[in-house]
């Protein structure tokens, strides 16, 4: 097996093996945003790690100066070749088609999408601009809408806006303070921008798992980093009552609500206490989702060609 067939190997092994791996840690690391630095590298790795086989596989080194030809020379000796084979040739064109194909893709769903919520971000706005009303007139604006129930959520763009309904006003403080800082997050986070991208790499290659399960995965982990910040400045005792409190209020398609994904599992991690904060884990988790690929390309070929 050549290296670029390798390396090709090994970004489809990981994109089909990672989702569980990654979904299993939401739930065991107490770091939602080391989790989520993981989802990207891990998309970033395979997709670079793809895109280098197929570059070798039309432009084979002649060469491997490296440490894993000292290792393993006797497997490189037996797969490099002068010539590009025709073999190679035929692969290589289809992988530069497909890669081409899926940024193609990418690129239509990702601008189809940044209009449509453009559009629907600026109807909303002026909608809300006219039946609301401003209460605080800072970088990002809270408007008020007169709705009973308590509703919360954020807008995203380029000046972010959030809303709350009457029935958020009427809360405990502590629990009005936990939605706000719940929001600002989302905003200062850029969270929508994180969603939407995942949104449309899931859109462009649906029958890859890691592309597939990115945007409900990031939706969680998003809305686990804001309530991280709302407990920080509020408590878990406030952050808990507010997400019971708005569970099932209305919101737009594309906004982030205060109680948007998969409450269940957002309370029982706050019952379990506060989001923990480890510098080791979003360096070591994102590193080894980033060398995946390059490990499991690795191994294979020095199994086959063992």
């Amino acid at each position: 097996m050549s290296p670029a067939v390798a390396l090709i190997v090994g970004a489809l092994v990981v994109a089909w093996l990672a989702p569980a791996l990654l979904e299993r840690a939401v739930g065991r690391v107490r770091d939602p945003v080391a989790v989520l630095l993981a989802w990207w590298g891990s998309l970033a790795a395979v997709m670079l790690t793809f895109a280098a086989g197929v570059a070798l596989l039309l432009a084979p080194v002649k060469r491997l100066e490296n440490k894993a030809e000292q290792l393993a020379h006797h497997c490189w000796h037996a797969v490099r070749h002068g010539h590009l084979p025709a073999q190679d040739e035929v692969l290589g064109v289809a992988g530069v088609v497909g890669v081409a194909a899926l940024v193609g893709r990418f690129v239509m769903v990702a601008v189809r999408q940044w209009r449509a919520q453009r559009e629907s971000r600026q109807a909303h706005e002026d909608l809300v601009t006219l039946l609301g009303e401003t209460l605080t007139p800072e970088r990002e604006p809270v408007l008020r809408v007169p709705h009973r129930a308590p509703l919360a959520y954020s807008v995203g763009g380029r000046r972010g806006l959030l809303v709350v309904s009457a029935g958020v006003l009427g809360l405990p403080p502590a629990q009005r303070a936990a939605v706000l800082c719940h929001e600002r997050a989302h905003l200062r986070g850029r969270h929508h921008v994180i969603v939407a991208l995942a949104e449309a790499f899931a859109a462009a290659a649906p029958w890859v798992p890691l592309t597939r399960r990115a945007p409900r995965a990031m939706r969680l982990l998003v809305e686990l980093c804001a309530d991280a910040a709302a407990v920080r400045a509020c408590g878990v005792p406030a952050v808990r009552a507010a997400l019971i409190a708005l569970d099932g209020a209305p919101h737009p398609v594309h906004a982030l609500p205060m109680a948007g994904a998969d409450v269940p599992a957002r309370l029982h991690r706050l019952q379990a206490g506060a989001p923990g904060y480890r510098a080791s884990a979003r360096v070591a988790l994102p590193l080894v989702a980033v060398v995946a690929p390059a490990l499991v390309s690795a191994a294979t070929a020095i199994i086959f060609c063992a």
